[in-house]
């Protein structure tokens, strides 16, 4: 195999389209720009293409889809990343303007991180001070740390961060969310 689809979010899998879909528009990829690399293994037709619209990279399973394509995109947690870039060859595709740069997308590590933040925010309008947020949202014993240990430790540093961060999201940071995810 000469790439594993599942690996990467970059290569857009096409296949024979169904039938029924008679205005497709047919593959061809000189057309489209530059021909970095075009081979076959036991897994399909890999193609490479490269021009003003960037780099597509082609896995095709079928030797009808250059003829009739059309973009598999599997119900993954890469989903939408494969589902965007599948969208720009589509579009540029059929001669649609393509986006000049990925949409913001929060990532599962990056919900958990904003969730976090939210409830440090909580605690501390409610009047919890670090260590009871280090308490509730890390380990209960942070509340029956001794002074000198807790002063150093990254429990400490983690609640601040995250009150801050809560803070700053509360504060009209959650805007930024819209632009950077």
């Amino acid at each position: 195999m000469i790439w594993r689809r599942e690996d990467t979010t970059r290569i857009i899998s096409l296949t024979d389209a169904p039938r029924g879909f008679s205005d497709l528009h047919s593959l061809d990829f000189e057309a489209m720009g530059h021909i970095l690399f075009d081979s076959e293994d036991d897994a399909g037709r890999s193609v490479t293409v490269t021009g003003s619209f960037g780099t597509f990279f082609f896995l095709l399973d079928d030797p009808a889809a250059a003829k009739r394509p059309a973009v598999v995109i599997p119900v993954d947690p890469h989903y939408r990343s494969r589902w965007y870039e599948a969208g720009r060859f589509v579009a540029h595709h059929l001669g649609f303007r393509l986006p000049s740069r990925v949409p913001a997308v929060i990532t599962p590590f990056r919900s958990l991180h904003l969730i976090r933040c939210l409830h440090a925010y909580d605690l501390h309008r409610a009047g919890a001070d670090e260590r009871r947020i280090a308490a509730v949202l890390i380990n209960r014993r942070a509340l029956t740390m001794p002074l000198d240990e807790w002063r150093d430790h990254g429990w400490r540093r983690t609640a601040k961060d995250w009150r801050d961060e809560g803070i700053a999201l509360v504060e009209g940071g959650y805007l930024k969310l819209l632009l950077e995810g």
